[in-house]
């Protein structure tokens, strides 16, 4: 009986240690946002006409259609990206994992709204990252543009806003940021829509919604408090529970297959 009792001790310590080495490898090796995208995956410009070669319109996109951006975000843009810049999604799964690269826009996410889509572009060693945060009726739109590589500077943050608002139609008012920040807004009486451009060291965030421009102030503190914020939570180290998890699941995958 005792000899009996060991045996399965011992097994269960060579379970466990199964798991805890297996799990260790199941972890993701994520080191850029470019190896979160979809191998082989499509994907669009900014201003893709979406029409058949004869001239006919060709199927409409959805949100379901791989790496493409959905149909009804068609007027979407990268703030400062040229219509040439190949524009992919990032699947939503996979959002989180920008947290351990710096990223702030997975942090974000409050005001009732959730998100719809995620995308990104590179121009000249300069990514952007866009989410569009939804509540079913209003939209926000948060772009986040960082360097690829520490030698690339970016370029002026008024360079942005030409495709996203028409700032001689639209009044300007200068907001100081409780993160000391100024934000330069733009309120668009016209398309009742508020754009919010701010920087600080190596990143720079536009913000534009339709939400009231009442809530831009609020939201604008929001997004920088959270740039301030993000770089308590790096690196983010999977728990010991998390390794174990993931050593059980792939040894559990191995026994069934």
């Amino acid at each position: 009986m005792a000899l009996t009792l060991l045996v399965l001790a011992m097994l269960g310590v060579l379970v466990f240690v199964a798991a805890w080495v297996v799990g260790g490898r199941a972890l993701p090796q994520i080191n850029s946002v470019q190896s979160l995208l979809p191998q082989g995956s499509q994907s669009s410009t900014q201003e893709e006409e979406r029409f058949a070669d004869d001239g006919a319109a060709s199927t409409p996109l959805t949100s379901t259609d791989l790496n493409l951006i959905p149909i009804d975000a068609s007027d979407a843009t990268l703030p400062g990206a040229p219509e040439s810049t190949e524009i992919q999604q990032i699947p939503l799964d996979s959002l989180n994992a920008l947290k351990s690269l710096g990223w702030s826009v997975p942090h974000l996410a409050g005001f009732g709204l959730a998100t719809e889509y995620a995308e990104t572009g590179v121009v000249d060693g300069v990514r952007t990252v866009q989410v569009r945060l939804t509540d079913g009726e209003h939209r926000l739109d948060i772009s986040e543009t960082r360097p690829e590589e520490s030698g690339v500077e970016l370029a002026a943050l008024e360079s942005k806003l030409d495709d996203v608002v028409d700032t001689s139609a639209a009044v300007r008012e200068t907001l100081a940021l409780r993160t000391g920040d100024d934000c330069q807004l733009y309120v668009s009486e016209e398309s009742q829509e508020w754009t919010a451009a701010m920087e600080s060291s190596r990143v720079q965030y536009v913000v534009t919604s339709d939400l009231p421009a009442e809530t831009a102030e609020q939201i604008s503190n929001w997004v920088m408090a959270t740039d301030r914020s993000r770089v308590q939570v790096l690196p983010i180290v999977p728990s010991g529970s998390e390794r174990l998890e993931r050593g059980f699941e792939e040894l559990l995958a191995w026994l069934t297959d």
